[in-house]
């Protein structure tokens, strides 16, 4: 029989090649991709409070780190690691390098596991919605664990689908498994609740096979008990440490409510840019390249992939380790609030996993198209956080006052953390405010003021859910009379400069 195209001979060849080597390809390529996004700017943004503890922490000795981690409900894990960056300097490009690294490892291996759920083209769309996500770039460039503890629960889910599949021959299932989940228990407690959605995996797994059942039972329950004791000695350390008082490490997280909820969805999910420090979304206009509706094709894509796997046990596995992070914070919050869009971090990739198991289940020019949309939109999507004001200008603040600050001057400050924020940019100038610079005391402010001084009263945020108010601050203070002037610096910053009664204020205002 004549063939029309006698080239095709050669094609079954070249296709399987090049079916082979597509995975190795867009591995290397994604987590190219990954870690240039998180090295852009790195350093650019400035430091937060969170990010001064990293920084203070991490330049102790081991002891003194481990236990003052303890005493302040952390884990250590995290920062061991950054403490082998301090040498190096604390700048911010640097310390916050540990996060970016393990944010690009992330996306390879959220590939991994979605080549192994579905597909390559699952894997790919996985990564590249994990690579472009402006909240998980966003934690990637804060010297924080959480990217580090998303690495560790991926390695962690890879291991369990392994499992599932061949309970009593893949011993490399069993090893990223257990080592993916102690690692993350030792880095972040927001990890128990993978912990709890892996037990419920383990039934589904359990029920798969009853004929293996009794053997899976007792390898699974040698392998929980080796997880908790890497574990449980941090727990017996802290609560001594803190006198069983481990709970109050959480009084800071303000109770759910609509807005915190879907402003948390907008960011985790449907890939919105959000600020660090409060719960503000960034509208993100269409001129500035960003996509608001991108993140709404990416959840229709999670629904279609969710409902395509509901009866495969992997797919069942997925559908559990993504549902228990949201719905544990939000049970847990009915007796002390948790729910921070940080905490949901992890369960950001695996909602992106049935997103990618939505592409691989396109027709294959369709899902395609999807890859190529998912990569540019993202990337398009992506391109405005670097701009975006999603933390505090306390570097601007600091060198404003710095530069207005007259030798007789006096701060007055609701909250001694601005202090720390504005020290840590002006360390590196050699000169930062002391403590007879500034003053939390309304009482010495307007005393100061009585006998002739400057005071310039200073109102910023400086962490999550800051307690503080502007109009509280102004209240206390309201003996100081009218201030001469008034500087808002970024979104979150207020500088007022209040001159004594013998002063012109038309001749300061330039001053202040």
């Amino acid at each position: 029989m004549e063939l029309k195209h006698p080239m095709r001979r050669t094609v079954p060849g070249m296709v399987s090649t090049v079916d082979r080597a597509m995975p190795w390809l867009c591995g290397i390529a994604i987590t190219l991709a990954a870690l240039i996004v998180r090295l852009h700017g790195l350093g650019k943004k400035p430091y937060w409070m969170d990010e001064v503890t990293t920084l203070r922490r991490a330049s102790l000795d081991l002891g003194a780190l481990v236990r003052d981690s303890l005493v302040h409900h952390h884990l250590p894990l995290y920062f061991i690691i950054s403490a082998l960056f301090v040498p190096h300097g604390l700048d911010a490009g640097i310390m916050r390098l540990p996060s970016a690294l393990f944010g690009a490892l992330s996306c390879l291996i959220l590939f991994l596991v979605g080549r192994s759920l579905a597909g390559w083209r699952c894997g790919l769309a996985a990564a590249l919605l994990l690579c472009f996500s402006p909240f998980q770039v966003q934690y990637a460039q804060e010297a924080r664990s959480y990217t580090l503890v998303t690495s560790f629960i991926l390695l962690a889910l890879w291991g369990l689908i392994r499992v599932a599949r061949a309970p009593r021959t893949d011993r490399v299932g069993w090893l990223l498994y257990a080592a993916g989940t102690a690692l993350a228990l030792d880095t972040l407690s927001v990890s128990l609740f993978w912990l709890a959605g892996a037990q419920i995996c383990a039934v589904l797994i359990a029920r798969s096979d009853p004929a293996q059942r009794t053997a899976f039972v007792r390898r699974w329950l040698l392998v929980q008990a080796a997880i908790l004791a890497t574990y449980l000695p941090f727990v017996v350390a802290m609560s001594s440490l803190t006198h069983g008082d481990m709970g109050s490490g959480l009084d800071w997280v303000p109770p759910p409510t609509a807005h915190t909820i879907w402003t948390t969805i907008q960011s985790v999910y449907l890939l919105r840019i959000s600020s660090l420090i409060a719960f503000r979304i960034f509208p993100g206009p269409l001129d500035l390249g960003s996509v608001p509706w991108f993140g709404f094709g990416v959840a229709l894509l999670a629904v279609l992939g969710l409902a395509s796997m509901r009866r495969s046990l992997s797919g069942r596995i997925v559908a559990v380790a993504f549902a228990i992070l949201p719905i544990g914070l939000a049970l847990a919050s009915l007796r002390s609030s948790l729910w921070m869009p940080r905490y949901l971090l992890w369960s950001g990739p695996i909602f992106f996993l049935l997103a990618g198991t939505g592409v691989a289940r396109l027709p294959r020019r369709a899902g395609m198209v999807a890859l190529v949309a998912i990569g540019l939109l993202g990337l398009l999507n992506l391109r405005p956080y670097y701009k975006a004001e999603t933390r505090p200008l306390w570097n601007v603040a600091a060198v404003t006052l710095r530069d207005a600050l007259r030798p007789d001057d006096l701060i007055m400050t609701d909250d001694p953390g601005t202090i720390a924020m504005m020290n840590v940019t002006l360390a590196k100038t050699g000169r930062t405010f002391g403590l007879s610079d500034w003053t939390d005391d309304a009482e010495l402010a307007m005393a100061a003021h009585d006998a002739g001084r400057r005071v310039w009263v200073l109102h910023g945020t400086v962490g999550q859910n800051d307690p503080y108010r502007l109009d509280t601050l102004l209240d206390r203070v309201n003996g100081l009379g009218a201030p001469a002037s008034r500087r808002a610096i970024g979104l979150d910053i207020v500088l007022l400069l209040y001159l004594p009664a013998n002063q012109d204020a038309s001749r300061e205002l330039g001053a202040g």
